[in-house]
């Protein structure tokens, strides 16, 4: 955890981020009512800014104190929590909206769909391995254990009702990479 948080905090002392939120967010986050929302990985608290400016109360998770400092002070309805996200538990039934964008911690992924109200609504980009070499051609902090393969998303939310589901680049400043997006409720009960 300590290696991480220095890593992160090194980079966020260093360079500056988008203060725009995600265009997948701002295209979806209508299909949640405003309520209780979690931001895994929020680095900067792009997205989390823009949730509580529409009525959210954000829980705004990141490793980096040096990013969620910053993030502190901008908004009262937005509560910065700095934990290693390895160790760290979605509680069951509490959010109406989860956000995990640029981010791939696949223990997380049976505990985001716990962690959903019924009717909560779920948007998810991460990296996407898009040939077996992949990982390979990437930066060194994008190994393959922080790219998606083929798909994966999908399988893994599968209990959720799938709203938009798409594998393709995704384009965000002056970056552009394969990226998987995903959008679902949870389901309130009724048959598939």
């Amino acid at each position: 955890m300590k290696k991480d948080r220095e890593k992160w905090n090194e980079k966020y002392r260093r360079k500056r981020f988008s203060a725009s939120p995600s265009a997948v967010v701002k295209s979806y986050v209508h299909l949640s009512s405003a309520g209780r929302a979690l931001d895994i990985a929020t680095g900067s608290g792009r997205n989390a800014l823009f949730l509580a400016d529409r009525g959210f109360v954000v829980d705004a998770l990141d490793i980096s104190d040096v990013a969620l400092r910053a993030l502190s002070a901008r908004h009262p309805n937005v509560h910065p929590v700095c934990t290693d996200l390895d160790l760290f538990d979605i509680p069951e039934n509490r959010y109406s909206l989860i956000l995990n964008i640029r981010y791939l911690n696949r223990r997380l992924f049976p505990l985001i769909q716990e962690g959903l109200r019924p009717g909560g609504c779920l948007i998810f980009q991460t990296y996407l391995q898009t040939k077996p070499d992949d990982a390979r051609e990437r930066p060194e902090n994008f190994c393959r254990d922080y790219l998606l393969r083929p798909n994966e998303l999908l399988h893994a939310f599968l209990d959720l009702k799938i709203l938009y589901y798409e594998e393709a680049l995704s384009s965000e400043g002056d970056e552009s990479r394969p990226a998987a997006t995903l959008v679902g409720l949870k389901r309130t009960g009724e048959c598939r």
